[in-house]
């Protein structure tokens, strides 16, 4: 068992040196947008969740629902995201990106593709035919439970 943590504790050690080698150009491209934590935090969720109601936000940020409006309003001003009430119940405000903020997290994502293609293609065909199958071995998302 000590040796399958070693092993572990090796692998997170190489994943955080590659991480560290893509992240300070993708640490640039997070200031340009001049978004607060929060307000990035906020677009993430949606990005990746889709829409969500404010209540939802505010749990998934750990704040008040006063505070995650405060938040919303600021990308709502911005045009990154809209509010709209629920057709269900006039009370429950649902959240999603807009064109723009779509149009944003899309940059995003693809230059993080990109800068991981330019370091992958550093890589001898050997070293990525090892990695692609160590990949293709790893359980896909379904295996991952979330914790609470």
């Amino acid at each position: 068992m000590i040796e399958k943590n070693e092993t572990v504790d090796r692998i997170l050690g190489r994943v955080e040196s590659a991480f560290r080698q893509l992240l300070p150009l993708a640490h640039q491209e997070l200031l340009d947008l001049d978004l607060t934590t929060p307000q990035l935090k906020v677009v993430l969720l949606l990005y990746l969740n889709g829409a969500a109601r404010m209540s939802e936000l505010a749990s998934a940020l750990g704040v008040t629902l006063a505070t995650a409006t405060g938040i919303v309003d600021r990308l709502v001003d911005r045009d990154i995201i809209t509010r709209e009430n629920s057709r269900e119940d006039r009370r429950v405000v649902v959240c999603r990106l807009s064109d723009r903020g779509h149009g944003l997290t899309d940059r995003l994502y693809s230059s993080a593709r990109e800068r991981a293609r330019e370091f992958l293609q550093g890589l001898t065909e050997d070293r990525l035919n090892k990695l692609d199958e160590a990949l293709a071995s790893l359980p896909d998302g379904s295996m991952v439970k979330e914790k609470k």
